[in-house]
Formats: C-alpha cells, sequence, structure tokens
C-alpha cells in the first residue's frame, strides 16, 4: 500500500494516457503523418510510465538490481525521444512541414547518442538510494533541447498559421519547456510524467483543431477559417487585406474523363502549388468545390502580383513535367480592400469578376492595379 501511495500520480498518468489511447487510436486517421507522430508519442510515454512503476517497484522491495539497471538505462536512453517526437509533431503541424536542416539535424543525432552513452554508465554506477536527476541531467538537458528548438519552429513558422491557432500552440510548447525546466530546476522526478499527460492531452486538442479548420481531402483552410479572419479584421482592421479568388477550369471534364479520384488528385495537387507560392505570405482557403480563395495581410499590390505571376508560372511548370494527360487552367481574379463596402460585398464582387473571366472562356489574371 505505501508503494501504491508513493506512485498514484504515474499509476493515475498511466490509466488516463491508456483511456486516452484508446479513443485517439479509434477516432485519428493513422494513415496522416501527424496523427501516427501523436499515436507515437502517447504509446512511448505510457510505456515510459510502466517503467517508471516497475523500476521503483524493483528499488522498493529491492528485487533484482541487475533489472532495475536495465529499465532505468531503458527509461532515460527513451526519454529524450520522447521531446524528439514533440518537435516532429510541431514539424508537421504545418501544411508545409517544417523541415530541420541537415546540420541541425546531425547536432539532434549526436545528443541522442551522447545520451545513450551517458545514460549506460549512470545505470551502471547508480545505487537507486534517490529519486533525483543528478545521475540522469544529461537526458533532461537535452529534452529541453529538443523542445526549445520547437518554440524556434512555431515562432519561425508564425506567417503560416492563425493568429488563434498560433498563441495556443506556442503556449502549450513554452509550458512543457517551463515544465521539464522546473524539473531540473528542482532535482525531482516526482512530477515528470505528470506533466508529459498534460502534454500529450494538449497535443490532441492541438490535432483536432487542427482537424476543424483545415479541408479535410486538399488540406487547405475551410470556409470556418474565412469567417473567423473576416470577423477578426472587422473588428480590429490592421493594415492592408488582399484577395485572391481562383476558380479550376474543366475540372468536371477531368472528373468525366479520368474518375473523381484522378479530380481528387488534381485538387490535391493545385492546393500543394497554391501553398507553395502563398503559404508565407497568405492563407489558402478552399471554398467548395473547385473554388479557393487567398487571404493576404499587409503586402503592397505590386508584391501580390508577383505572387499571382509566380502562381501562373509554377502551375505552367507543372502542366509542362507533371505527365498527366490533362493540364490543370484556372481562372482568376483579386483586388485589395478599400472600406468602401462590407467585407462580404468585396469578396462577392471579385467573384463575379472571376466568373466573368470564365465564362468568355479567358485565362487571364487581373491585377489589383487593373481592378480598381
Amino acid at each position: 500500500m505505501q508503494f501504491l501511495a508513493h506512485q498514484q500520480i504515474n499509476i493515475l498518468s498511466g490509466a488516463v494516457l491508456f483511456l486516452f489511447g484508446i479513443y485517439a487510436t479509434s477516432v485519428l486517421d493513422k494513415k496522416t503523418t501527424i496523427n501516427k507522430i501523436y499515436l507515437a508519442s502517447l504509446f512511448l510515454n505510457l510505456f515510459l510510465i510502466n517503467l517508471v512503476i516497475i523500476l521503483n517497484l524493483l528499488v522498493a522491495y529491492k528485487i533484482e538490481v541487475f533489472w532495475a539497471r536495465v529499465i532505468s538505462c531503458l527509461l532515460y536512453i527513451l526519454s529524450p525521444m520522447l521531446s524528439y517526437l514533440f518537435l516532429k509533431f510541431i514539424c508537421y503541424y504545418f501544411s508545409s512541414h517544417y523541415k530541420i536542416r541537415e546540420p541541425v539535424r546531425s547536432i539532434f543525432y549526436v545528443l541522442i547518442i551522447t545520451n545513450i552513452f551517458t545514460a549506460v554508465f549512470s545505470s551502471i554506477n547508480r545505487t537507486f538510494d534517490t529519486k533525483v536527476l543528478s545521475d540522469y541531467i544529461v537526458s533532461f538537458i537535452i529534452s529541453l533541447v529538443f523542445l526549445v528548438y520547437s518554440v524556434y519552429v512555431i515562432k519561425s513558422s508564425k506567417k503560416t498559421l492563425l493568429k488563434f491557432e498560433y498563441a495556443y500552440i506556442l503556449a502549450i510548447s513554452i509550458i512543457t519547456n517551463i515544465l521539464v525546466f522546473i524539473q531540473l530546476l528542482i532535482n525531482e522526478t516526482r512530477f515528470v510524467w505528470c506533466s508529459t499527460t498534460f502534454t500529450i492531452i494538449m497535443m490532441f486538442i492541438v490535432i483536432q483543431q487542427r482537424e476543424l479548420y483545415r479541408d479535410s481531402l486538399t488540406g487547405a483552410r475551410n470556409r470556418l477559417v474565412l469567417k473567423r479572419c473576416m470577423d477578426a479584421y472587422v473588428r480590429r482592421p490592421s493594415g492592408s487585406l488582399s484577395v485572391i479568388m481562383i476558380d479550376l477550369d474543366y475540372f468536371k471534364n477531368i472528373n468525366d474523363l479520368y474518375g473523381h479520384s484522378e479530380g481528387d488528385s488534381a485538387l490535391k495537387i493545385f492546393v500543394r502549388l497554391l501553398q507553395k507560392v502563398f503559404s508565407d505570405n497568405g492563407i489558402v482557403i478552399r471554398m467548395g468545390g473547385d473554388e479557393f480563395l487567398i487571404l493576404i495581410y499587409n503586402l503592397s499590390a505590386a508584391k501580390v502580383n508577383e505572387l499571382i505571376y509566380k502562381m501562373d508560372k509554377m502551375v505552367e511548370k507543372y502542366n509542362t513535367k507533371g505527365g498527366k494527360p490533362y493540364s490543370i487552367k484556372y481562372s482568376c481574379a483579386s483586388g485589395v480592400y478599400k472600406n468602401d463596402m462590407s467585407i462580404e460585398q468585396f469578396i462577392h464582387e471579385i467573384d463575379l469578376k472571376m466568373y466573368d473571366h470564365k465564362n468568355n472562356h479567358r485565362r487571364k489574371t487581373w491585377s489589383i492595379e487593373n481592378e480598381f
């Protein structure tokens, strides 16, 4: 009973994660990379909690010191991997996932290898008469390095996130850093797994939020994002707002001639091209069907037109080298909001001009200067 009393936080954390794992496994699409990373983090965390409970059981009753050393070594070898998975989770959160540069990745691998040797050496020499971190300080410092870098990734990718989304995911990363730092500061492991369980649950909320505001087929933002952005801009106008409306031409022909799966593929490809062009400066939204809208904040008309030109060239390049039996073609119109009408009416006007292009069978890109 005394052992259970001392381990109640770990046991409670393990029970929560176990139930959460059952739920997450049943509701998440396990083909998606970010979901795979999340589930790996969850079950690794659960495994580590079980190792801690077993280790403390062996130490408390002085059973098989050899196995206590083995479990202790395994525990602290794997602990930084939990933070590394959190970093990968952050990288894959973005529509075009953040790629860690090769020199940085190499440094991370060196840290992981260093941790393995340190953990083995410390486990061999450990007396198991204390629960402090001093024997395995390297593991927790490396974990903190991965977590701090996750904050850097979020800050570097700020432009690709919505304001409320950015604030939430940054807060989770910072809180996780603080919790790990506190463990180092007080030199104590008692609340480590309670804090990691908190992070795992928050990561699930991040996934749900991500799915709520994304189109399930293409990965573009959905109409909920448009509404939130428009409401936020009406409440607090800040800088210029440009809008580009795009509709694919002859999309029905692709579905009719090559099947709906090929039509879905064309939509995904087109969105990837749009994200490559606009993700650093704007928000790509799928309005429905083959119609898309791009919101761009605080960018000059000349810069917006450069992006439109870049989009045109990128689509042409894909049509030349994509190897498809059809070409992706589109009609497009754009404009800058001037506060002379409601935003809804402004978007409606651009929509009408885009369809005017389509109906006249012209694939001409209207520039901002030519429209207003």
